[in-house]
């Protein structure tokens, strides 16, 4: 966003064409030194959001991700789900020809991003005051574990750990038994949201008034802030909250029934609903028994309401329930696998999973980010590159003579493609 020449800041110099101009971040300039999932996954979605992201990989071995399985010919699925839609370049930035390269990068770039332990960008020539110095109103955003400062800010933050440092794992699980941590990786992906939303606030910033700023994302920051209502319950009562399974003990009956079938029904019947939940279950003397009539009385009596709960759940299969509820506008659904899930004709209908295509492999399914913009729509621009397929073009967008970077590629300090796999 700075105000220097066309000319001289021009980042898609070899063909214009390459910007989306129809797309909210059309334009933005994106330098990513992340690795792992976290930050790639914030990267991606400003890329799919219109943004030029260039992620920068070590020249031999690449983004570790792209090893990790499940691997289809080739296709890494896990780099693959977070990589899409932007360019590799593979360069050495312990060499210092490297760190010339990517400090020229980021001379141009809107946005600079880094997931390393805290001090390692400086150490190696690529932190916020060597950034700045080449382009003060960059927007530079630092991702890590546990902040750039403090007494943690070197240790290493890893999803699981921050699942369970942050108190998630401490409420996650059925009562009376051991912690269970999320399959989804929502310290990872969480920061990866947070992320986004605090770039794009730092980019309206700079619009408005040419000046860029330093993000400093903490995961641990992120996953204690979120959890917001359990947080508010101990701050007003002093009682740490325990594992209560699919249970809301401030609200009941929300939970998971089991229906005649053996699957299970989440419901959540508010107060405006309760009559009509009596009514369903063949017990609308519920409605008005002192016991279960407010909120509070059903916290209360608690044990007495799930125990008739559950036995009234289990009169009939969980199709029928699901009908019989919804048809009386009582919220539930039945717990779904994830073949169900994008079985059902809403993500069909929201266009939830899309697709690239890979050259001998076809299309591949990938989910869509869930942006509905009317005038700008979040799309797959791209398949995953491929490590250091766009080496030599991102240079040559810069103005890099050939005479360089046939040096810097007989050097080892960037790498250009040569046929690999994706995920190779």
């Amino acid at each position: 966003m700075d105000a220097d020449s066309a000319t001289e800041q021009a980042w898609f110099m070899a063909d214009p064409g390459k910007t989306d101009t129809d797309q909210l971040l059309a334009g933005v300039r994106v330098l990513d030194f992340c690795r792992d999932l976290s930050g790639p996954y914030t990267s991606m979605m400003l890329a799919e959001l219109g943004a030029d992201v260039v992620e920068v990989e070590h020249p031999v071995t690449g983004d570790e991700s792209r090893s990790w399985p499940p691997r289809l010919d080739g296709i890494g699925g896990y780099f693959a789900t977070i990589n899409r839609s932007k360019r590799s370049l593979a360069l050495d930035l312990k060499h210092p020809d490297g760190v010339a390269v990517a400090l020229d990068l980021a001379r141009r770039a809107d946005v600079v991003m880094e997931s390393f332990t805290p001090g390692t960008a400086d150490r190696l020539g690529i932190g916020l005051a060597a950034v700045r110095a080449v382009n003060p109103t960059v927007v530079y955003y630092s991702l890590s574990g546990y902040g750039q400062d403090g007494p943690w800010r070197t240790r290493r933050g890893y999803d699981p750990i921050l699942q369970a440092m942050s108190g998630h794992m401490s409420v996650t699980g059925e009562a009376g038994r051991g912690p269970v941590k999320s399959m989804v990786p929502v310290a990872d992906l969480s920061s990866a949201v947070y992320g986004t939303a605090s770039i794009l606030g730092a980019l309206y910033r700079c619009a408005r008034t040419g000046k860029g700023q330093h993000i400093d994302m903490s995961m641990l920051d992120v996953m204690v802030s979120m959890l917001t209502v359990v947080a508010a319950r101990h701050f007003l009562t002093g009682e740490v909250p325990v594992r209560s399974g699919t249970e809301n003990p401030q609200r009941v009956p929300s939970a998971a029934f089991e229906c005649a079938d053996g699957r299970y029904l989440q419901v959540v019947p508010n107060q405006r609903q309760w009559p009509a939940f009596c009514q369903a279950l063949g017990r609308p003397d519920w409605a008005d028994d002192p016991r279960f009539a407010t909120p509070t009385a059903r916290v209360e009596n608690s044990e007495v309401l799930q125990a008739q709960v559950r036995a009234a759940f289990l009169a009939k299969p969980a199709a029928d329930w699901e009908h019989d509820l919804t048809e009386a506008t009582v919220a539930c659904s039945p717990i779904n696998d994830l073949a169900e899930v994008f079985a059902l004709d809403q993500v069909k209908h929201r266009g939830l999973v899309g697709s690239f295509d890979v050259e001998g492999v076809g299309e591949v399914p990938a989910l869509t980010l869930p942006f509905r913009y009317s005038d700008t729509p979040a799309r797959i621009r791209s398949r995953p590159p491929m490590l250091g397929e766009h080496s030599v073009e991102v240079l040559e967008e810069i103005g890099v003579s050939a005479d360089r970077i046939r040096a810097l590629l007989s050097g080892g300090v960037i790498r250009q493609h040569q046929g690999e796999g994706v995920a190779a």
